[in-house]
């Protein structure tokens, strides 16, 4: 009897053994390092800023040297037109041309002024334009400002308004500032497919107002190749593989584009009549952070700057998804 019960007691334990040899250890999680739906939003975001950005310029009858042709290339030039009571437009060639930032663009933007206040310049109180895109191409995207873009509700055109508190802010301690709203469908032009929504708002504030509008008034256009604004706010739509998402920048900590530095120091050489380089004129947002939900991944946090960012100036930052920060180059 005593052997049977050894004999069993040893099978028992040979058979533990063998269960606990053959136990499957549970797969680690997989990282979600998943960053081009961020990039491509912000990149739609660096599309609708650049259009208020010419705005700008069309509205203050300024010189548009970021998006002017490249210097130093032989391309047919761009065209401003004022002729029309109350509208500015701008176009490049149908063909395309490379712009002084580096981007190619074709097609028109029409700016037709709203402004409650007659003859108001983009700095002045009362400020108001709609903008119009007709075949708007931006190295590859089609750009279009139609409302019937694939979303839940109708948006409104895409418009600019000042939010100056009076018709004569005092510079030194006023900041200029403007709303910037609407919807934008951004379609890849090789692969249809591929669409880009930014539907929102922002606020638009120059940072460093005093200084490029000296009191006691601001009687003179603003000095774009100094400024420095700031963003904040938030727009909705959908990334390329047609996911809807929420962008979001609190005024806290805004998205700034400094206007005196470039990531690109050289956009090329001119060779004529001596070899002279030629400064880039391409301005990313070189900080700011921004929340990026989407019902399909965790919540992700992007920073322009990025804790081991080296340069002030750089086109990279950092995407942060639960706790882990990983360094991600922006699209131009």
């Amino acid at each position: 009897m005593k052997k049977i019960t050894l004999g069993l007691s040893v099978l028992a334990v040979m058979a533990l053994f063998l269960t606990s040899c053959n136990k499957k250890e549970a797969p680690a999680p997989v990282a979600d390092t998943e960053f081009e739906s961020a990039v491509d939003a912000s990149y739609a975001n660096t599309i609708a800023t650049d259009i208020d950005a010419i705005t700008g310029f069309m509205a203050e009858n300024s010189y548009p040297k970021f998006f002017n042709v490249a210097p130093g290339t032989s391309q047919p030039t761009i065209t401003v037109d004022n002729s029309v009571v109350g509208q500015t437009s701008m176009t490049w060639p149908s063909a395309g041309v490379k712009c002084a930032d580096g981007k190619t663009r074709s097609g028109t933007i029409v700016v037709t002024y709203s402004s409650t206040v007659a003859n108001a310049y983009y700095r002045d109180y009362g400020f108001g334009a709609l903008v119009t895109l007709n075949n708007y191409v931006v190295d590859g995207w089609m750009v279009d400002d139609s409302t019937t873009a694939p979303l839940s509700n109708a948006a409104p055109r895409f418009k600019i308004t000042s939010l100056a508190p009076s018709a004569n802010p005092n510079p030194a301690t006023t900041k200029l500032k403007w709303s910037i709203e609407g919807c934008l469908k951004i379609t890849n032009v090789a692969d249809p497919s591929k669409v880009i929504i930014w539907n929102g708002k922002l606020n638009k504030t120059i940072s460093n107002t005093s200084s490029l509008l000296p009191p006691p008034n601001n009687l003179t256009p603003i000095t774009w190749t100094m400024a420095v604004v700031e963003y904040d706010g938030e727009f909705k739509g959908i990334t390329p593989g047609n996911v809807p998402y929420t962008y979001t920048v609190g005024p806290e900590k805004p998205l700034v584009r400094n206007y005196t530095c470039s990531s690109d120091k050289v956009l090329g050489i001119v060779l004529t009549p001596s070899p002279t380089p030629v400064n880039s004129e391409f301005h990313p947002f070189v900080s700011g952070v921004a929340s990026f939900t989407t019902a399909e991944k965790d919540p992700r946090l992007i920073d322009y700057n990025g804790t081991d960012a080296i340069s002030p100036c750089d086109n990279s930052g950092s995407i942060t998804i639960k706790g882990i920060e990983y360094k991600v180059d922006f699209k131009k």
